[in-house]
């Protein structure tokens, strides 16, 4: 499937990559997606009236497929001459069988003992996960674009945010951001230290 190849493209050749979890409360379907895309580009036009926020289904799907589309290439643009940055969003119902929402609580879990009580506790209040993956992670100016994209789709939706690379399940984006920046810096400076 595209959307698992556009996955491994991000996750083996556009080091460093992210891929974080999202815990709804409310029951999401594909085409309120789009929905959410125009209220998170509102508040990015509040800001600045150039930005931009472009939501493609993956994969060519024919209308009638669309509401069962569960993959999107969303290309974030903060301010009028940023350059374009896309991430992969993925939305699944917690009772899909191919959401992998369960795995990454679980390696939450294993990780350690009070960060998967918190996923857990995340996990039965809500009803919908959603991914958001970026690739390139390699400059502040993809960083912050991914950065924003969660922090908007979380606060609007009161979701919890899981990340495992940041060790870390939140509902404070600030809080997020901050330890994603911190493990990326880890990254960098342990690829420093093994050359």
């Amino acid at each position: 499937m595209a959307e698992n190849m556009y996955l491994q493209s991000l996750v083996n050749t556009e080091q460093p990559a992210r891929m974080v979890g999202m815990l709804t409360p409310r029951q999401m379907r594909p085409h309120e997606l789009e929905r959410l895309v125009g209220v998170c580009l509102t508040a990015m036009r509040e800001e600045d009236q150039g930005a931009s926020l472009t939501l493609t289904p993956l994969g060519n799907p024919s209308p009638a497929e669309l509401e069962l589309q569960r993959t999107w290439r969303v290309t974030v643009r903060e301010y009028t001459d940023s350059e374009p940055h896309d991430c992969l969003v993925q939305l699944f119902s917690l009772d899909d069988p191919s959401s992998t929402h369960f795995a990454l609580v679980e390696h939450l879990a294993t990780m350690d003992d009070e960060l998967g009580t918190e996923a857990r506790q995340a996990l039965q209040s809500s009803q919908t996960f959603l991914t958001v993956a970026s690739g390139k992670l390699d400059d502040q100016n993809r960083v912050h674009p991914f950065q924003n994209l969660v922090a908007l789709f979380s606060s609007a939706l009161g979701a919890w945010i899981l990340d495992p690379a940041a060790a870390l399940v939140t509902q404070d984006a600030g809080e997020w951001a901050d330890s994603m920046e911190m493990s990326l810096s880890l990254e960098k400076d342990m690829g420093l230290l093994r050359r």
